[in-house]
This record gives C-alpha cells, sequence and structure tokens, in this order.
C-alpha cells in the first residue's frame, strides 16, 4: 500500500509546486538514507575495533562485548554506557599477563579504548563516511554535531547530521537561487517566499 500512501501524499502538494517539493523531498530522502547507511558502517567498524581493543587489553568474552558495544556507536557516545561494564568484567576475571589484573589497569585500559575509538569516530569515520553520504565536509559535520549537542543535548545529536544536511539542500535549492536573482535585479525579495 506504500505507492498509494505516497500518491495520496503528493496530492496534499499544489500542482504548481508538486515537482520542485517532491524533487527536494528525494534529495532529502537520499541523504537521510545515507546518514543511516554511514552510521551502520561506522557501528561495523568500530564493532571490529572494540572486539581487538578488548582481547588486547584482556578482557573476557572480547568478541560479544565488542559487538555489543559496536551496536552502541549507532547512538553517539552511547558506547561510554559501556565502561563500567568492561571494568566490571575486567576485575572479575582478569586477563592471562600478570598486569592485567592490577587496578590501575583495570580502571584506566577501558577507559583508553573508549577514547581512541571516540576520536575515532569523531575525527576520522563521521567525517569521512557520513561526509561521503551526506554531500557535507568535515567542518560541516563537526559544527552540525556541536550545535545539535550544544542545542538539543542527546536528541539533538542524533539529528543534527541529517537536519543539516537537508537544511543545506533547502538553501542550495531554495535560498541561494532566490538571493542569486535579488542580487541581479531580477527579483524584488531576496527571500524564496515572495510570489513569482
Amino acid at each position: 500500500r506504500w505507492p498509494g500512501v505516497q500518491t495520496w501524499l503528493a496530492h496534499l502538494v499544489p500542482e504548481r509546486n508538486r515537482e520542485r517539493v517532491l524533487d527536494l523531498v528525494g534529495q532529502m530522502d537520499a541523504v537521510i538514507a545515507g546518514f543511516i547507511r554511514g552510521r551502520l558502517t561506522i557501528s561495523a567498524i568500530l564493532c571490529v575495533y572494540f572486539a581487538l581493543a578488548y582481547w588486547g587489553i584482556g578482557v573476557g568474552a572480547p568478541l560479544l562485548l565488542g559487538l555489543v558495544v559496536g551496536l552502541l556507536c549507532l547512538v553517539p557516545y552511547a558506547a561510554t554506557a559501556a565502561i563500567p561494564v568492561v571494568m566490571a568484567v575486567m576485575w572479575l576475571k582478569p586477563g592471562n599477563a600478570p598486569w592485567q589484573d592490577e587496578w590501575l589497569w583495570i580502571l584506566l585500559a577501558p577507559i583508553g579504548v573508549h577514547a581512541i575509538a571516540q576520536l575515532i569516530d569523531d575525527y576520522v569515520l563521521t567525517p569521512s563516511i557520513q561526509g561521503k553520504h551526506t554531500g557535507m565536509d568535515t567542518p560541516a559535520i563537526v559544527f552540525a554535531s556541536l550545535a545539535g549537542g550544544t542545542l538539543a543535548g542527546f536528541f539533538g545529536l542524533l539529528v543534527a547530521i541529517p537536519a543539516a544536511a537537508c537544511i543545506k539542500i533547502l538553501v542550495r535549492e531554495v535560498v541561494a537561487p532566490q538571493f542569486t536573482k535579488w542580487a541581479q535585479g531580477r527579483a524584488t525579495d531576496p527571500l524564496p517566499i515572495s510570489p513569482g
């Protein structure tokens, strides 16, 4: 029934603007789908990283914990909630090396693993993979994430990149052409809401 719903929604848009609005919605849909695919890719990469890192620092069941913590990375910064769990697992079942049962190692090693993962996610994976899928450059992604987190907290982090990509599409396709017409004297108003 989805094609019928799409047709019904398309008929809600006035006929003179329908083609333009559907084109913009299609572009935004592609950006949001790319964002989700990119986030899934980043999560898969971090699953492998966490499994290897946990094995390296002596955590029991590194494959299982790596998979769970990597899946938590679907939500930005959610993986930090796993640090106490990893510390508890290391305390209950220390690794084979004698230094892996030291309390300082049990406290600092998981924090170090997660700090490195967060740096890789924030400054390598998210800008390169999300930038490729959303058409945004690295500074725009970092700024959007900071602004979203500052303005709306946790939920702002979730929607910051796709919202910024959709705003970029609107500015590029609607606002900038109208402003250019106004600057050249071909329009009386710089805003794209004026008739004509």
